[in-house]
């Protein structure tokens, strides 16, 4: 169930999230795999574009996935249209993520506050475990959030509407 008591549809989550997913995000192929209320979870597909120097998934990548899965969590929660931003991101890197594993993001909220929501992220690389991350996302009133038009469905709709490429 989402923040408004509806269960989550997942087959049209993801349908959603790849009409809609921006340029970035489809430059590092993220793939919405699973959404339950405060849960996520996300698929990067290994390829040379996201090789590091040593032959592994870049660091930048791997927090780039952190990022994205843990604001599908929260969406579960908020619904897509609370305008929401990144507070803090720590990211360990627990070992490298070599070829030929696909890396998988489980993202979980753990305090859904009113203001500031906290969780975590954990990223597989086949069965190993290769980093965790801890984030806090500043949720904004909509009222506060400059040039935001709650009437719409979601940002990436807003871009769409002003003739800006989504």
């Amino acid at each position: 169930m989402s923040g408004t008591g509806t269960p989550i549809d997942i087959d049209h989550a993801i349908r959603t999230w790849d009409k809609q997913k921006a340029n970035f995000i489809k430059t590092l192929d993220l793939q919405l795999e699973d959404v339950s209320v405060g849960k996520a979870r996300m698929r990067m597909p290994f390829r040379a574009q996201v090789m590091n120097g040593a032959g592994a998934v870049h660091g930048g990548a791997i927090v780039s996935l952190c990022d994205t899965a843990f604001w599908v969590a929260l969406a579960s929660i908020y619904g897509p249209t609370q305008p929401t931003a990144t507070a803090s991101l720590t990211c360990s890197f627990l070992r490298p993520a070599m070829p030929p594993h696909d890396l998988v993001a489980h993202a979980t909220v753990l305090k859904p506050g009113k203001r500031i929501a906290y969780g975590e992220v954990h990223v597989y690389s086949g069965e190993k475990l290769v980093a965790h991350a801890t984030l806090s996302f500043l949720n904004t009133p909509i009222e506060e959030a400059r040039g935001w038009d709650p009437s719409h469905h979601s940002v990436l709709e807003v871009r769409s509407e002003r003739g800006e490429q989504t």
